[in-house]
């Protein structure tokens, strides 16, 4: 018996009605399908008349668009009483119905990794930072760093989500030439003079966003919210209410993370995963991942830590045991130590983008890769199935794991992206 009250929608109007030029039916089935309703139906009649009292029928060969369709769906009572706005809004002409329903019994195929009774509401980050069109480049970029976040959406007076800002956005547009997370690892004073600097770009944040982002529904399911993320490559989405008023942000982490808790409240239970999707590691991982070993001097290990995506490398013996891992953001936090302000500053320019220093080589003479790199590193093996590797990541907050084979040699790396594409049904490997 169904504990939560619930009820049965009726909407009917014309098949020939549209919104915009595309079929009112789709753009129902649209709009359920993102707020993460279970199911619906949709009803075609064959015969019948309206309040204008003119019969339809389909013997008839000049009644196309004229006959009554019926979508129907049933849900939650709250959320159906979020989806009534919009759907009011939809249908122009026509009725829409509630009956309360009683659900006796519901058989259903596997829900897959994500809780059915979950919704994005439920995960989402409600305390979110937001700036207006107006708010300047410096203060956009003082609110990133000191909330340690790398998307602020952009709102109207009322609240509705007008576009979204992100470290992307920032360089790609020439509002920044270094990315936060580099930002975050330079000494206090430099970070400070760099947001000071700031102050004289003119730009504000209507020229910087990406307007009309992808946004989630409240009521959205996980899996929904997961497939999106992995269909457009997205970190984090703003979440909006019926209304588009903006009430929390959803991430890559907080997905992740609801699983993780499932797997650990209910370990008897194994992880679903859509039919075809690798149980494994074996089947995640990319292969090519970058290394060099302890004594790789600096220099040489900067110019391959710029040549991968990932903005990582491994480091390895002779044998290609892994013995290490090196990210940017390592080599500037202990590099800090040893290189000249100066040079610091412009190394981590060219982790941005820019030119390489030219007095780089002197400054990191005598340095190697041991010196900058995280030691001991977390691993997995292929054989690691994707729930385990979904724990070790959410337990010690790693974006990435190095993949080794029974002798502890590099064999691949996986990532946060790649397990969430597996999760939302994908089984392509990505840039981890």
């Amino acid at each position: 018996m169904q504990s939560e009250p619930t009820q049965q929608v009726w909407i009917f109007f014309d098949e020939g009605d549209s919104v915009r030029g595309r079929s009112l039916t789709q753009r129902i089935l649209d709009t359920l399908r993102a707020a993460g309703c279970p199911g619906a139906t949709v009803l075609r009649g064959v015969s019948g008349y309206g309040v204008h009292g003119v019969v339809h029928n389909d013997l008839l060969v000049d009644v196309s668009g004229h006959l009554p369709l019926i979508v129907t769906f049933i849900d939650r009572a709250d959320r159906v009483a979020a989806l009534l706005p919009t759907l009011r809004k939809l249908v122009s002409e026509g009725l829409i119905t509630i009956t309360p329903v009683t659900v006796v019994h519901s058989s259903q195929r596997q829900g897959g990794p994500f809780p059915r009774h979950l919704t994005v509401a439920d995960v989402m980050t409600r305390d979110v930072a937001r700036v207006g069109p107006d708010t300047p480049v410096a203060e956009i970029v003082a609110l990133l760093i000191d909330r340690s976040i790398r998307a602020v959406p952009v709102v109207d007076a009322d609240q509705r989500v007008l576009g979204i800002i992100t470290d992307g956005d920032l360089l790609s547009r020439g509002a920044t030439t270094l990315p936060l997370r580099l930002k975050q690892q330079l000494p206090l004073a430099q970070r400070a003079a760099r947001i000071e600097a700031l102050a004289a770009q003119p730009q504000h944040a209507a020229e910087l966003m990406t307007p009309e982002p992808v946004t989630l529904p409240a009521t959205a399911s996980l899996a929904q919210a997961a497939a999106v993320m992995a269909e457009q490559d997205l970190k984090r989405l703003p979440v909006v209410d019926a209304a588009g008023h903006l009430v929390g942000m959803v991430s890559r982490y907080d997905l992740l993370k609801t699983v993780a808790e499932g797997l650990r409240q209910r370990p008897e239970q194994p992880l679903q995963l859509a039919q075809g999707v690798p149980t494994t590691v074996a089947g995640l991982m990319i292969t090519d991942v970058p290394t060099v070993e302890r004594h790789t001097p600096l220099a040489e290990t900067l110019d391959r830590l710029l040549e991968t995506e990932q903005r990582r490398v491994v480091v390895v013996d002779a044998d290609r045991h892994v013995v290490g891992i090196i990210t940017d953001g390592d080599v500037l936090r202990r590099a800090g130590r040893r290189i000249p302000g100066g040079v610091l500053q412009r190394l981590a320019a060219w982790f941005g983008g820019s030119a390489r220093p030219e007095e780089l080589e002197v400054a990191v003479q005598g340095h190697s890769a041991a010196e900058v790199m995280t030691s001991p590193v977390i691993t997995v093996t292929p054989e690691t199935p994707t729930a385990e590797v979904i724990n070790v990541m959410m337990t010690h907050k790693i974006k990435r794991l190095p993949v080794v084979d029974d002798a502890g040699r590099l064999v691949g790396l996986i990532g946060r992206a790649t397990v969430l594409r597996a999760l939302s049904g994908g089984t392509a490997a990505s840039d981890a």
